[in-house]
C-alpha cells in the first residue's frame, strides 16, 4: 500500500473541493446513491466513529485507516480531523488502485 501516494490524492482531493468531513456530511454521503464510496478513517480516532461508520457504510463503501487525526487535518487547514469522504470517482480509483499496489 504506498501511502505517499494516497495522501497525494488525498490532497488533490482537498485542494478540488472533493473531501467531505464531519459526522453528518459523512452520514449523508455514505446514504446517498454514488457508486463508489471511499472513507478514510484516522487510526486515532475514537473507537465509537470507527463502529459508527463501519455500521453505517453499505457494502460497497471502502472503509481505509490510515493517517492520524493531525495528519488529514493538515490538508483542509484544520488541526485534526478524525475522517474524510472523497467524492471524486476517479480519484478513488486512483486511491483503490494505491491500495492494491
Amino acid at each position: 500500500m504506498n501511502q505517499e501516494k494516497i495522501y497525494s490524492l488525498l490532497g488533490f482531493a482537498a485542494r478540488s473541493k472533493k473531501l467531505t468531513f464531519g459526522k453528518e456530511r459523512i452520514r449523508g454521503y455514505l446514504r446517498s446513491d454514488r457508486r463508489k464510496k471511499l472513507v478514510v478513517i484516522a487510526k486515532d480516532a475514537s473507537k465509537r466513529l470507527k463502529m459508527d461508520l463501519r455500521i453505517r457504510s453499505a457494502e460497497d463503501t471502502v472503509l481505509l485507516e490510515m493517517f492520524t487525526k493531525s495528519e488529514l487535518g493538515k490538508l483542509l487547514g484544520k488541526s485534526q480531523i478524525s475522517a474524510v469522504a472523497v467524492e471524486d470517482d476517479s480519484i478513488v480509483n486512483g486511491i483503490i488502485k494505491s491500495m492494491e499496489e
